[in-house]
């Protein structure tokens, strides 16, 4: 007689009086009873509860009368937390000390003691310190259990183990069946007690599966596989190809929170339908996901890159009916925002990186964040309730709430927001406050059906699973580490202080030992078909993993031979099975997914077929990037190396190309340095995203410092020159005032990561301006114009004639024009590195140097156009480096060559004309280049197709002009 057929003779005894079926949760009470129906047939006048339900049921009218509130565990945690805090301000000396310590662990820990002890009836009277091991743990403990009675008693509060004074027998003729629980309290004895009195009836379990007549007429299947998703798949395999319904079997997770995700996952893609008992993480929803995602974003310091991932994932909306997500993608990386909750409010109120298209998108963004933060604390005056709440306002207002888990996401999270209302939370830094929260979120479980469903395969935990009464039994995860019982000591409650402060409280010895029991007798319960199965090897720790001797005893209860050993299990086994299927034999070969059916296309008679002729088949375009790789590395230039048959850059749309409106001098020398990188940038108009990255140690990035040092230097000479009307008259507080003023405003659009960073950087920007102030000091020269415009006046590029004759539209602006004397004129670039990329034997330097003198002649035609000075001759163009770095230097170039800069500018376009975008000559250029993942050692490559004779007549004139010094 099994425990069905026992239950059935015990509900059957007196079939007119009600009975109560006392379980650990309702599933498996509601299983149980749909076996006895499919056996026996229909019963009547049982419910199903479980003990703390019926003890709420019992206890709620008599917790009304006397006004008692009743506190949840999770409640008693947070109550607890409080309780640690105000003893150690209380007590510094006592067993744990510091704010610090009191992390998530530690007081969860403290909490479980604490349960364990009022569930023993052990109360703070009970406790004596020289009980313990160490005296201060034990005095703490006690103190902590005093503060807590206490804190019960003042808020009229109770917890459940208190439940037991306000229990009263049940007042009918009830019969209480309880299946023997294993591990139960003093507490838990004494309420079941109190309600049931002698209408209670114990319910044993079955014997443990080794010791269980029947459990050997099982069929057994037993496999391995070499990690855990070769596992699942395997088993979806053979489950795939039996004829028996899929809602015939029952798979039991050894670890369920490793395997649920894999099963699910499989589940999806095989399109099987499957009920989870225990449910699934949050983040298999979109709520769940923002949830986790924005709870990131705080902990990271409010980085940009967690709300573009956000957006491009769809799991946070921003209402606009005018922007799209690609809108608010586009605005946040282009923003310079970074990081940081007040560089937001910095950078989107100053609006001073948007385009005009962005102006009101930036508003509209301002204000949706700013209602974030508004709601948020500053310091360490976090707390987790209220973050909870700002979490379920963000959740509902900014989340698509697509499905039902999202609305049940969403639910949860304000259900615990409502839970932490009524208690002292505290308050707390954000670090510590983010970590408590999304504990809770990990915590919460969607997707949850405690019960099977017809038609789809129930998936429970070892230690939920076996009252189906399935046909079929899938035990995954049967290894060793999993399936072993550690004895590990509770470090707060010792065995052998347990055995002092009370003799009902349980040793953790005795607890490993139920739980293995409970198991074993859970494994009693499957009747019909069993798989066993494990994964041999763990990729993620790169380690081997035996099977449980659990495995072996089944196997030995199979064969009768009680002498076979893991050896034996071994051979049973055979080879591990991959993720690809491999080992079975065509006859037996299921088609699971397409990894399957390409194993299945590789395979044939003869052995494995040629990989790389089916895939390149298959997927054209690998066949592409594979040619394009081997075209690369070939002698002769092609399409490949950046060789266009035609020149296929769009002559309107282009920056610099030739036939367009206008030469962008930087643009020409950019192609002279690297063909390939001009092509991404100007004519595929591709662009790196430069989005900055926290860096505790910076403030402002390079070409941010550059501008403002710019600014600086511009504003000063303005200054003291009247806008280049008079001579300079120097005037150092002049040039703190103006340095002071655009470090304020710098501070205000664009935060540094601490007040250290700030002041460091700006005390190096205040020794930059020192440099260039003792520079012009000693100048005799008189500063004309700055940041000039090279136009016509309606605002046009200018029109520029070569010496040659060449005609040429240029636009670009000159950092400063220079007076050296009567119609002569110096041209002035301000750098804010070094001098060593300008040595002064390299006059155009290959092309890569063309600025100085295009915008010589440039500035001396501006002059004579606009009538400013008819005679104008710039003689002299000057790279400066008035910082620090630079050390107040100058590299000047006289300009006397000017008849060769035409040619070399013919050359370069005539190359572009050809549709020629090659790599760099100097791979040196690849270790600064933004485009170095997109052409990898491409430049390397390039070296020999330089020098093949087969290629001369296409890149003479490119290798011309980079002979050129």
């Amino acid at each position: 007689m099994d425990l069905i057929d026992r239950l059935y003779q015990k509900i059957k005894e007196d079939p007119l009086s009600p009975k109560m079926l006392i379980v650990p949760s309702y599933s498996q009470g509601h299983q149980l009873l749909e076996r006895i129906c499919e056996r026996f047939g229909s019963v009547f006048n049982v419910g199903v509860e479980t003990l703390q339900g019926m003890v709420h049921a019992n206890t709620a009218f008599e917790l009304s009368r006397r006004k008692i509130r009743f506190l949840e565990d999770e409640q008693a945690f947070w109550v607890i937390r409080q309780l640690m805090l105000h003893q150690a301000e209380a007590d510094p000396h006592s067993y744990i000390t510091h704010q610090s310590m009191l992390n998530p662990g530690v007081v969860r820990k403290v909490h479980q003691s604490l349960v364990e002890l009022r569930m023993a009836g052990v109360r703070s009277g009970d406790i004596h310190p020289k009980d313990f091991s160490n005296e201060s743990k034990g005095l703490y403990l006690q103190q902590l259990l005093d503060r807590y009675e206490a804190y019960l008693k003042e808020q009229a509060l109770t917890d459940f183990a208190g439940l037991a004074e306000y229990c009263s027998p049940t007042a009918d003729n009830t019969r209480f069946l309880l299946l023997q629980p294993a591990g139960w309290s003093r507490m838990e004895w004494d309420l079941i007690e109190k309600i049931a009195g002698s209408q209670l009836d114990i319910i044993n379990f079955d014997e443990p599966f080794y010791s269980h007549a029947r459990f050997s007429n099982n069929r057994l299947m037993m496999f391995r596989a070499a990690g855990s998703l070769a596992e699942v798949r395997e088993g979806f395999r053979r489950m795939i190809a039996e004829p028996e319904p899929l809602d015939q079997m029952e798979i039991m997770l050894s670890d369920y929170e490793r395997y649920a995700p894999v099963l699910y996952s499989q589940a999806e893609a095989s399109g099987v339908p499957c009920t989870f008992s225990n449910g699934l993480p949050i983040s298999y929803c979109t709520a769940g996901k923002a949830a986790l995602a924005i709870l990131a974003w705080i902990k990271e310091g409010f980085p940009v890159t967690r709300l573009t991932e956000m957006l491009r994932s769809g799991c946070l909306q921003i209402a606009d009916q005018q922007a799209s997500a690609r809108d608010w993608i586009r605005l946040l990386e282009q923003s310079g925002i970074g990081w940081g909750r007040h560089r937001y409010a910095g950078i989107l109120d100053s609006r001073q990186r948007m385009g005009d298209g962005q102006q009101e998108l930036g508003m509209k963004l301002h204000e949706v964040l700013q209602g974030w933060f508004d709601k948020l604390p500053e310091g360490s005056e976090w707390r987790p309730d209220r973050l909870l709440e700002w979490l379920g306002d963000f959740v509902e207002k900014h989340v698509p709430l697509h499905s039902s888990d999202d609305q049940n996401v969403k639910t949860a999270i304000q259900a615990w927001s409502t839970r932490l209302s009524g208690i002292q939370v505290g308050s707390m830094t954000p670090e510590w406050a983010v970590r408590y929260v999304t504990e809770i979120l990990n915590g919460i479980r969607i997707r949850v059906d405690a019960t099977p469903k017809p038609g789809a395969v129930h998936v429970t935990s070892i230690h939920n699973g076996g009252f189906s009464g399935r046909y079929r039994t899938w035990i995954v995860g049967m290894d060793e580490r999993a399936w072993s019982m550690p004895i590990m000591q509770d470090p707060l409650l010792l065995d052998e202080e347990r055995t002092a402060v009370s003799t009902h409280l349980q040793l953790v010895r005795e607890q490993a030992k139920q739980i293995r029991n409970a198991r074993d007798v859970r494994l009693s319960l499957i009747c019909g078909e069993l798989w066993l199965s494990y994964a041999s090897y763990d990729p993620g720790e790169r380690e081997s993993r035996s099977p449980a001797f659990e495995m072996l005893q089944i196997m030995r209860l199979q064969s009768g031979d009680d002498t076979q050993d893991f050896s034996a299990l071994e051979r049973v086994l055979g080879q591990p099975y991959s993720v690809m299927d491999v080992l079975h034999p065509e006859e037996r070969r299921s088609t699971y997914d397409e990894i399957d059916v390409w194993a299945q296309y590789l395979r044939d008679s003869n052995g494995t077929k040629d990989g790389w002729k089916a895939v390149s088949h298959a997927y054209p375009a690998l066949a592409q990037g594979y040619l394009a790789q081997v075209n690369c590395q070939d002698e002769r230039l092609s399409v490949y190396d950046g060789w266009l048959s035609t020149n296929k850059a769009d002559p309107a749309g282009s920056d610099g190309i030739p036939g367009q409106q206008a030469i962008s001098v930087s643009q020409l020398e950019k192609y002279a340095a690297c063909g390939l990188q001009y092509y991404f940038y100007s004519v595929l108009r591709l662009r790196p995203k430069e989005i900055p990255v926290f860096d505790r140690a910076r403030w402002l990035q390079a070409d941010e410092r550059g501008t403002l040092l710019h600014h600086i230097y511009r504003l000063y000479l303005e200054e003291v020159t009247e806008f280049g009307t008079k001579p300079p008259q120097h005037d150092r507080r002049k040039l703190h005032r103006i340095v002071d003023q655009a470090l304020d405003d710098a501070a205000k659009s664009i935060p540094a990561p601490s007040p250290h960073v700030q002041k460091k950087e700006c005390e190096e920007i205040r020794r930059d301006a020192e440099v260039f102030y003792r520079n012009e000091e000693g100048k005799t020269e008189q500063p004309c114009y700055f940041e000039l415009e090279l136009g016509t006046p309606e605002g046009e590029p200018m029109e520029l004639t070569l010496p040659d004759g060449m005609q040429v539209k240029l636009k670009g602006f000159v950092d400063r024009v220079d007076r050296i004397g009567p119609h002569e004129y110096r041209i002035i670039d301000y750098k804010t590195g070094n001098t060593k990329r300008f040595a002064s034997a390299e006059y155009f330097s290959g092309g890569t140097q063309l600025q100085h003198a295009l915008y010589s002649i440039a500035v001396e035609q501006w002059l004579h156009v606009t009538g400013n000075d008819v005679e104008a001759r710039v003689t002299e163009a000057e790279y400066a480096f008035p910082t620090v770095r630079g050390r107040g230097e100058y590299v000047r170039r006289k300009q006397d060559r000017r008849e060769e800069l035409g040619d070399i500018i013919s050359k370069l376009l005539d190359s572009m004309n050809q549709g020629l975008f090659i790599p760099t000559k100097d791979i040196n250029t690849c270790k600064r280049c933004k485009y170095k993942s997109v052409c990898g050692s491409h430049a390397e490559w390039m070296g020999n197709k330089r020098g093949a004779a087969v290629n001369s007549a296409v890149l003479g004139s490119l290798r011309e002009v980079e002979g050129v010094d």
